[in-house]
């Protein structure tokens, strides 16, 4: 997770200018991550597992 700053490849080819897209002129003051609600699942991960351990 980047805060501030995106130095990773974007969602979308949209973004203007250059990398790394620096927050410039702005302050963060504050920070929330919500990680309720359903947990994701890679289930052709978890189907390879099962596989396996056959």
């Amino acid at each position: 997770m980047n805060v501030g700053r995106d130095g990773g490849a974007p969602v979308t080819s949209d973004y203007p200018f250059d990398r790394p897209w620096a927050l410039e002129g702005a302050t963060i003051d504050q920070v929330i991550v919500d990680v309720s609600g359903e947990p994701y699942v890679d289930l052709e991960k978890e189907a390879l597992a099962m596989m396996s351990r056959d």
